[in-house]
């Protein structure tokens, strides 16, 4: 294990993490002034000692869980793995992803959740969205260390990171926790398939980072011009992980493959071990599996949307709903680890849709498309063919319109924007129906 409390048992994790929602409670309510007026909003107020009491009775829940009920969490699991301190916070309002751009925009340039001026950080991302990420000046301040370990990453390996380095911050995420384990860099990023394919070879690259269907693909062709790959690990994020695709990166290639759930506001939520029975959720995170219509904790197996509590000011997000769909595990797991863990993530529960590992907005989109006065209306269809997802934009234009200069114009202007590149095509009028979607997942995962 990368850190000793990986393998702590049940009351000691979980009093760590009541210790940590309080303090992060106590840095939001003293410098995020939003978050703050959030936590006023419901009731919950930071006390001199550091812990939460209701401004108004009855008083709120306590902290530290009960721990003399039901078995610890390093057991068999209760009906709320999550329990550890984040009963104090359920009465909190569910901030949603979706909403975080409308609420940056209100005060620039993090929504009033930062506890900390923008001068003191070490970079400022750019999201769909738009929605800026801050990262502090702090080590492995995204938490990838402990999955890229688990992932059997080591001192020396050559990582090629295909994650791009350019506005979104997956590439540096890695990049920084590779350089703590003492890991070679090559910074790919995204696109230049056959030059990374190559290097995959030339530099005995034995470690990969990237999307599941990239990686395959980056396999694949360097296969085709005559390479032979030294991967021996990769981790895997931002896609659905097929089991039939881990199968043929173990069986054609020898590769481990091993997945890591983190978003671009959070940083590393949850990650697999070499056991692979789930995703062990990460000391930086409270989650929450709830369901997406009553907001109540789901049981142990059945469906909900992640919510994720950051607990490493000065970011202040509490409650943050990712928009992902998961579930719990249940039972131990062989490799000793303890925290609690997730069985994958099922889906989206709003209406962002992720496209070659960056989510698109339909609104977003609209902000797009919609602003070529040709256009009556138009959708964006996401299928995957190959290993790839691929995403065609069908175009409904009015009367008279140059439909291979309008297409080629949007085409670029997505591709600017959404920093995707689609084909564009026009659509017979009436063929997109009038409130039909914007995005049509048409993938089949099967």
């Amino acid at each position: 294990m990368y850190e000793p409390g990986e393998g702590d048992p049940g009351e000691a994790r979980a009093r760590r993490q009541a210790e940590r929602i309080r303090a992060a409670v106590v840095a939001a309510y003293a410098g995020a002034p939003r978050m703050a007026e959030r936590l006023r909003e419901c009731g919950l107020v930071p006390e001199a000692a550091g812990g939460l009491s209701s401004a108004c009775s009855p008083p709120a829940p306590r902290l530290l869980p009960d721990l003399s009920a039901g078995r610890s969490l390093g057991g068999e699991m209760r009906r709320d793995p999550s329990a550890g301190g984040i009963e104090s916070l359920r009465r909190l309002p569910i901030l949603r992803k979706d909403a975080l751009p409308a609420a940056q925009g209100r005060a620039l340039p993090f929504g009033g959740l930062l506890g900390a001026p923008p001068s003191t950080l070490r970079r400022i991302y750019i999201s769909p969205g738009p929605i800026y990420d801050p990262e502090p000046r702090r080590g492995d301040y995204w938490g990838l260390a402990p999955a890229l370990h688990a992932a059997g990453f080591r001192r020396g390996d050559i990582v090629l990171v295909t994650f791009a380095f350019h506005l979104t911050p997956a590439g540096h995420m890695m990049d920084g926790a590779l350089d703590i384990l003492g890991c070679v860099t090559v910074p790919g990023g995204t696109g230049n398939t056959d030059v990374q394919a190559r290097a995959l070879a030339d530099l005995r690259v034995t470690g990969v980072i990237g999307t599941p269907s990239f990686v395959f693909a980056l396999l694949e062709r360097a296969k085709q011009l005559g390479g032979e790959p030294a991967v021996e690990v990769a981790l895997v994020s931002g896609e659905y992980l097929t089991t039939a695709l881990r199968r043929r990166a173990c069986e054609e290639f020898g590769i481990r493959v091993t997945q890591a759930y983190a978003t671009a506001d959070v940083g590393v939520i949850a990650y697999e071990c070499p056991a692979a029975r789930g995703l062990h959720v990460s000391d930086r995170v409270a989650v929450e599996v709830v369901d997406p219509e009553t907001g109540r904790p789901a049981g142990v197996g059945a469906p909900g949307e992640v919510v994720v509590s950051l607990l490493e000011p000065p970011y202040a997000l509490l409650r943050f709903g990712t928009g992902d769909l998961a579930a719990w595990e249940e039972g131990e797991c062989p490799c000793g680890r303890t925290a609690p863990r997730l069985a994958g993530i099922l889906g989206r529960v709003g209406d962002a849709v992720k496209i070659r590992g960056l989510f698109v907005h339909p609104s977003e989109a609209d902000r797009v498309v919609l602003t070529f006065p040709e256009v009556v209306r138009y959708q964006i269809a996401v299928t995957r063919p190959g290993p790839l997802d691929e995403a065609r934009l069908f175009l409904e234009l009015r009367p008279g319109a140059d439909a291979a200069a309008v297409c080629a114009a949007v085409a670029s202007a997505v591709h600017e924007r959404l920093r995707l590149r689609m084909v564009v095509e026009a659509a017979p009028a009436g063929a997109i129906g009038e409130g039909a979607p914007r995005i049509s997942d048409r993938r089949d995962w099967r």
